[in-house]
């Protein structure tokens, strides 16, 4: 048996959907619609909020004098469904540093029970010393050899010179670009000590010092361990300026 369709409805009646037998009328779309943006601001509310928290304990945490730091905080999981949040606290998950490419925490104390992570890029700028003309392998590099300029430390290898730094006649290991920031693994500190060198060797202990003289075996910089002849026994002591060497 074939079914009469309906009477048709004055415009006042609610109008059913074909497929759900559910009411659809303007005032349910405009509904339904409104729900979707709420929870699309909510959304782009707490990413907003989120972030701001991160940047904040960023900020507050210590970085080396003279400084400039850029944060970039990037955006939840799209794919994760957060409940609302009153309240969010910011963390540095454990083994994170607050340098180069790294990811903090946050977490909701009020209103919800939920903790993410959130990509994050610290950029660090700061006056170091780099190079003002190219330089060959075993340079003494002296100060017209340098210049300040501000580099980003975080993406730099560590042991960048810092403008306060002195050369102290170091050597270059390799050959340096224009440009290029100077670190302590491209400078080579000179010899305090050379083969053959007479030393004052110095000793002591609780209560007793002993100073005597002894014959360097090799070359060494300063503070680097080296080996000694003092009355035909050889010995090892870490070598000063002005041909002295200490043993401990």
């Amino acid at each position: 048996m074939t079914q009469d369709p309906p009477a048709a409805s004055d415009a006042s009646d609610l109008e059913f959907d074909e497929t759900t037998d559910a009411p659809r009328t303007p005032v349910l779309t405009l509904i339904i619609a409104a729900m979707i943006l709420a929870a699309i601001s909510f959304h782009a509310r707490a990413e907003s909020e989120i972030a701001s928290h991160v940047r904040t304990l960023l900020q507050g945490a210590a970085m080396p004098d003279g400084t400039d730091v850029e944060i970039t905080v990037g955006d939840p999981d799209p794919r994760l469904q957060l409940a609302a949040c009153r309240t969010y606290e910011p963390f540095v998950p454990p083994g994170a540093r607050l340098w180069g490419k790294t990811s903090l925490g946050v977490r909701c104390t009020d209103g919800a029970n939920w903790t993410i992570y959130l990509p994050t890029q610290v950029k660090v700028f700061g006056p170091a010393l780099v190079t003002a003309r190219p330089l060959v392998r075993g340079q003494v590099v002296s100060a017209e050899d340098v210049r300040v300029d501000r580099v980003e430390l975080t993406a730099q290898p560590a042991g960048v010179l810092g403008a306060a730094d002195a050369l102290d006649g170091r050597t270059t290991t390799r050959a340096l670009a224009a440009g290029e920031p100077l670190r302590r693994d491209l400078l080579r500190a000179p010899n305090v000590l050379q083969a053959g060198d007479v030393v004052r060797v110095q000793a002591g202990g609780n209560g007793f010092s002993i100073v005597t003289e002894g014959k360097a075996l090799a070359a060494a910089t300063e503070g680097q361990t080296t080996q000694i002849n003092v009355s035909g026994k050889v010995l090892n002591g870490v070598a000063r300026a002005g041909k002295v060497v200490e043993i401990r």
